[in-house]
């Protein structure tokens, strides 16, 4: 019997779907263990990381020989102690851990003397369609390893370097994921002649990016549509920021377009600062911004570039903002600029070529006035010496406190940023800004992270070059303080089936102007509705038939911040396919995917009792031909009667598990 064999007929009698309980709260997540492997008589102080896992109780399933003692519970984290007798049986070991939430389980690996044994990975196991991920394991006994010791579960990843340490203490792994990688988690098997470890890396899409929105301003009392284009915009939600704007009917028609309705209050003031549309998925947030505008007079929101050379060469200038049809001219002071070429090119859009003059001063300001039939409306254009960088504007220009975000600066002569360190903010050292990098001349992007205690206010922003030339635009970020984050005391039902449309409930508090993303593949999130007292959100969520059984988390999006709680996804039952007699020779298979252990249980009826009348064998590929003993053995658990039942449990790469319907059998 192989190892993986062994380990499914002893779960036969001992696997349990665990069903939702009742008002339960989050289900729990176990994303691994570490160590995740260890040699036959040792003990082991081992960390189960994950999420809602306090005040779970732990069962190991599998092959008699490992002992797991709770010793210290968080919900992030259990600490556990793992002895593993001298004389268990090598091979896996399922732990699960069960909470008032549902049940998750990780695998462990007893080998003997000399086998693998992976003390951590880092950074986590957490890959981005499209992206190699570099890992480092560390462990003992791994000099052995090399790519061909790795299977994983799954298309599109696989192990594609492996270089080990000389005393085998670690690992340099690269994982390949292609960018049509197989959604979700993936397990890892790490099989050498000496023993094996099974590990788990979950695969998620590369985060969103918006490249347009129409319209990005909206008139006061209105009820724009709105559509965002960009880039793995699939199953995002919208939010935006402010008081008297709600955001109805959010939907992703395809990857790349994301649909609402914006409903702008009576009484919200036109402002000339933007509220930000808030654009989340399970892989990230990115922002783009939306102004609100008296109704009728001609805005203009954006200009781009904002600033030229004094060289007599044209720049091609784009004006932003709303009420631009019916556009008389655009005119400016007589002496530095010349305008020419202006094209209005619908409600939203004016383009122009703007030449500044050789003898121009620099570092000088000039205003383009846009006039319509309803009225005129200022820019701002400067002019900055040859060569010298400018920022005119930051996007986001504001954030909160405790988040972390891609900031873009948008300006000229921008591509000879120092790489990395080339943006820095004014004021306390609690903004960090890292990442910087030149998008092209004009765009600049870097990572900003505020902490949760930073100074609210504003903050100057400064660019540097490899030239040393700099350029500062004052006050061009805000350190917002965050309302009152959301909270979400429970999900219900937080166990989910495939192939099905579910109505969710979720409560708790600060829910007001929220959307909800589901992360996983397969999932969709329809018609959600947000009480007025801020405390519930009911959402339809409808997992594809053949979405895998997965831990999820319903994430709760508000101006303020997010909130997470777990769910579940069990597996479609398996495809069985049995044999009509229970006879030496007789086959029975299971036609399902995405299984990795197999146990196909005899009973004398569908109750499947535990005993002498249900007799389970393991098949680690789900094709169990039954030998003379098997045949025999099912026999005896069916007495003298000449018909029984049979079924099949199957395990995924998540742990999660699928139980097949009860079919009659004959003898």
């Amino acid at each position: 019997m192989t190892r993986r064999a062994s380990l499914a007929a002893a779960l036969a009698a001992a696997w349990l779907v665990v069903p939702a309980r009742a008002g339960a709260v989050c289900a729990p997540a176990a994303s691994g263990i570490f160590p995740a492997s260890g040699i036959a008589g040792t003990s082991v102080v081992a960390t189960i990381s994950g999420s809602a896992l306090d005040g779970g109780v732990l069962s190991v399933l599998g092959d008699p020989g490992l002992t797991a003692t709770l010793q210290s519970s968080a919900p992030a984290t259990l600490t556990v102690r793992l002895d593993l007798d001298a004389a268990a049986v090598p091979g896996e070991r399922l732990i699960f851990v069960d909470t008032p939430g549902g049940s998750t389980g990780v695998s462990f690996t007893i080998n003997a003397a000399g086998g693998p044994v992976v003390d951590g990975v880092s950074p986590a196991l957490i890959a981005t369609q499209g992206i190699p991920l570099d890992v480092t394991v560390t462990g003992a006994n791994l000099g052995a390893v090399t790519p061909a010791s790795f299977t994983v579960s799954g298309a599109g990843v696989s192990v594609t370097s492996v270089t080990p340490s000389p005393d085998g203490t670690m690992l340099t792994l690269e994982f390949t994921v292609d960018a049509a990688a197989d959604l979700g988690t993936h397990a890892v098997t790490l099989a050498v002649p000496t023993g094996s470890v099974v590990l788990q890396v979950y695969v998620r899409r590369p985060p969103p990016t918006i490249t347009a929105v129409h319209p990005a301003a909206g008139d006061v009392g209105a009820t724009p549509s709105l559509t965002l284009t960009g880039t793995n915009l699939s199953g995002a939600a919208l939010v935006i920021t402010g008081s008297g704007i709600a955001v109805s009917d959010a939907a992703t028609p395809d990857d790349s377009t994301l649909t609402a309705t914006l409903t702008i209050g009576s009484g919200v003031s036109p402002s000339s600062e933007p509220r930000l549309l808030i654009v989340t998925t399970e892989s990230g947030q990115t922002t783009s911004e939306f102004f609100v505008v008296a109704p009728g007079v001609p805005t203009v929101t954006g200009i781009e570039p904002g600033a030229g050379e004094p060289n007599g060469t044209p720049v091609a200038v784009i004006l932003h903002g709303l009420h631009l049809t019916g556009l008389v001219g655009v005119t400016t002071p007589p002496g530095d600029l010349t305008l020419q070429n202006v094209t209005p090119v619908d409600d939203e859009t004016i383009r122009l070529d703007v030449t500044v003059a050789p003898a121009a001063a620099t570092s000088t300001d000039h205003v383009l006035t846009v006039t319509t039939a309803a009225g005129s409306t200022p820019a701002t254009f400067r002019v900055i010496p040859t060569g010298s960088p400018f920022v005119g504007a930051v996007r986001p220009p504001f954030g909160n406190r405790g988040s972390t975000f891609t900031i873009f600066l948008q300006g000229v002569n921008l591509s000879l940023v120092v790489p990395g360190s080339g943006v820095s903010v004014s004021g306390d050292p609690k903004v960090h800004l890292s990442n910087a990098a030149a998008v092209d001349a004009r765009t600049v992007r870097a990572t900003m992270g505020i902490d949760a205690t930073a100074a609210a206010g504003f903050r100057d922003v400064t660019v540097q070059l490899t030239n040393t030339k700099t350029f500062t635009k004052a006050s061009g970020f805000r350190v917002n303080v965050p309302g009152q984050v959301p909270q979400i005391t429970d999900v219900s039902p937080n166990v989910v089936p495939p192939g099905a449309t579910t109505a969710m409930t979720v409560t708790g508090s600060n829910f007001a102007g929220g959307a909800v993303v589901v992360t996983g593949p397969g999932a969709t999130v329809t018609n959600t509705v947000v009480d007025p007292s801020g405390t519930l959100i009911t959402f339809d969520l409808t997992l594809v038939p053949d979405a895998p059984a997965e831990n999820r988390a319903v994430i709760v999006v508000t101006e303020n911040g997010t909130a997470r709680c777990g769910i579940a996804s069990n597996p479609s039952p398996p495809t069985f396919v049995p044999a009509k007699l229970a006879k030496t020779g007789a086959l029975f298979t299971v036609a399902g995917t995405g299984f990795r252990l197999f146990t196909f249980e005899f009973s004398l009826n569908e109750l499947f009792t535990p005993g002498l009348r249900t007799v389970a064998f393991a098949d680690a590929d789900g094709s169990l031909t039954l030998s003379r003993l098997q045949a025999c053995a099912v026999e005896r658990a069916f007495r003298e009667r000449t018909r029984g039942f049979v079924r099949v449990r199957a395990v995924t790469p998540t742990n999660r598990i699928g139980v097949s319907a009860a079919q009659a059998l004959r003898r």
